[in-house]
């Protein structure tokens, strides 16, 4: 998750322990040290909570906002 859309939108982050980031390239670059724990529920009931690794993502991406509506 880019961390500009989790600063946009207020999102609660928790701190981990570093994790290395190695790209599809074999490069290595950065370290994740924050998760976003985001809630999905499903129209059947099922309640899931995913981990979202927080991390600068490259600046040709758009950031949206979550729409509060």
């Amino acid at each position: 998750m880019d961390s500009n859309f989790v600063t946009k939108n207020g999102l609660t982050c928790q701190k981990i322990a570093p994790i290395l980031i190695e790209l599809i390239d074999n490069t290595v670059n950065t370290y994740v040290t924050r998760i976003v724990l985001f809630s999905i529920k499903f129209s059947c009931g099922y309640s899931y909570i995913p981990k979202f690794f927080v991390t600068k993502l490259e600046e040709t991406y758009s950031v949206k906002t979550l729409d509060s509506s």
